[in-house]
């Protein structure tokens, strides 16, 4: 077993400073690496799984907004960090999902720069916005920020490591055909790390920013809010996490916990769906004991996150992603960036609305959000639409045929026409239709192809489709 040990270290350790990677870094990937070869599963215990109590954990947006009255120059402490190292490859995509087209013809990164630019004009403060790129993201979106010519004085990216990966059957490093499939992301939990390695943290505690605001390149509701900026600050808070109230729409969110150990509570905790024992996943998806999921919005304390990372014992949980690479099954050792919050003691979760919470995962996701049911803002978020609010309702649920819709590419050639999805509130498509006319969609629907030959919307000859079920 030490010989198995020693030779997968071996391995992992020169393929790591081949790299150019740090000791700090390898090594704590190689404790990862251990946890696994020592059973770590990655799965929680689930009698340690305790309840959040609302009046001492969790706070409303509402609240907040009802305590506090920032002043523009508060947002001299803040920077902007938005998340854009993925390939959105369970879109189908190859590049930076970042650059797909949302609304109105720009790209996710052009509305993200967009908001950038309209809290300067509207504030008189320059909130620096920094991207965390992968190495498969960086060089595109850069040229995309230059492309619409987007400026400011502060670097724009900073890249986040890479890890190999590693053969299920003895967590050696998989050698592949095409040397980038050997490599993978450790997951936005390295983005700590990252930050500290980089030397970037250093530079914005020495610059005067005392708080980062981080979200997902994906979700354009993730808007700087001057409010929770200063309620974060006058409470000396130094983790806070949005969340949001739970829907059908919402299995797969991370969720907050209090960690019980030995029948007392510990420290906070985030639980993925990765976590989740399969016995114990109809509980965390449902609607019961997890109320609320994580949206991966964060606001965190850079002095803070610096004192903890160098204190020597900063922890993330961690998650072991089996997957198949050129016909081996391989592990993909990640971590989540809001596991973070173990290490903090003064945290908050703040409870939002759905309108801050508006990312796009999958093609079902970017059909509602391109359609009419959301809507561009002025501040360039992209939030439900009024008319949709005004009605009542809420996320619409898509689901669209695995077989013709999951890959963008075969998205874009069957919906050159988005349905209006204001009044809809299931949408379910069977078989290969091409949705060729604008059509309104208002109800539960469900549009079924029988045949085995694509067919086209305009074939049924109907401009409103009612709750009912449509075939051809």
């Amino acid at each position: 077993m030490d010989s198995l040990k020693s030779k997968s270290e071996g391995q992992i350790r020169q393929k790591m400073r081949s790299e150019g990677m740090s000791e700090t870094f390898i090594q704590d990937f190689l404790k990862k690496v251990d946890q696994v070869r020592n059973g770590e599963t990655g799965m929680v215990r689930w009698e340690e799984v305790g309840d959040l109590d609302p009046q001492k954990d969790e706070i409303t947006l509402e609240e907040i907004e009802k305590q506090t009255s920032p002043s523009p120059e508060i947002l001299k402490n803040l920077v902007v960090i938005k998340l854009n190292g993925g390939l959105g490859t369970s879109m189908g995509l190859s590049g930076p999902k970042s650059l797909i087209e949302l609304k109105n013809g720009m790209s996710f990164l052009e509305i993200i720069a967009k908001q950038s630019e309209v809290i300067l004009k509207k504030y008189n403060v320059s909130v620096p916005l920094i991207l965390m790129d992968s190495f498969n993201t960086q060089e595109e979106s850069q040229a995309e920020l230059k492309r619409i010519g987007f400026k400011q004085k502060f670097a724009t990216s900073f890249l986040q490591h890479k890890v190999p990966r590693l053969l299920k059957e003895n967590l050696t490093p998989i050698i592949c055909k095409n040397p980038d499939e050997e490599w993978c992301p450790p997951g936005h939990g390295d983005i700590w790390i990252s930050l500290l390695e980089t030397g970037l943290l250093d530079t914005l505690i020495e610059d005067g920013y005392k708080v980062a605001f981080v979200s997902n390149g994906d979700n354009l509701g993730a808007t700087v809010h001057p409010g929770i900026l200063e309620y974060l600050l006058r409470e000396n808070l130094e983790f806070c996490m949005e969340m949001t109230p739970k829907t059908l729409a919402d299995k797969k969110g991370g969720a907050i916990y209090r960690r019980i150990l030995n029948g007392k509570p510990e420290n906070y905790q985030l639980l993925e769906t990765a976590q989740v024992p399969g016995e114990h996943m109809h509980e965390f998806e449902g609607l019961g004991k997890f109320r609320s999921f994580s949206t991966n919005n964060l606001w965190i304390n850079l002095v803070a996150l610096k004192e903890r990372i160098l204190q020597g014992n900063f922890e993330l949980s961690l998650i072991v992603n089996p997957k198949k690479i050129d016909g081996k099954e391989v592990l993909q050792l990640e971590t989540a960036m809001g596991s973070a919050i173990r290490n903090f003691t003064r945290i908050k979760g703040i409870i939002i609305p759905r309108d801050r919470f508006a990312p796009v995962k999958k093609c079902e996701d970017y059909l509602v959000r391109r359609s009419d049911a959301y809507q561009l803002l002025d501040d360039y978020s992209i939030t439900m639409s009024d008319e949709r609010k005004k009605s009542g309702l809420g996320e619409v649920l898509i689901t669209l045929d695995e077989q013709y819709y999951k890959k963008i590419q075969d998205f874009n050639r069957l919906f050159p026409e988005i349905p209006s999805l204001v009044h809809c509130t299931s949408l379910i498509v069977k078989g290969e239709v091409l949705f060729d006319r604008k059509i309104d969609v208002r109800g539960d629907v469900v549009i079924e192809n029988t045949s085995s030959t694509v067919k086209r919307i305009s074939d049924l000859k109907i401009t409103n489709f009612e709750s009912e079920k449509y075939s051809f």
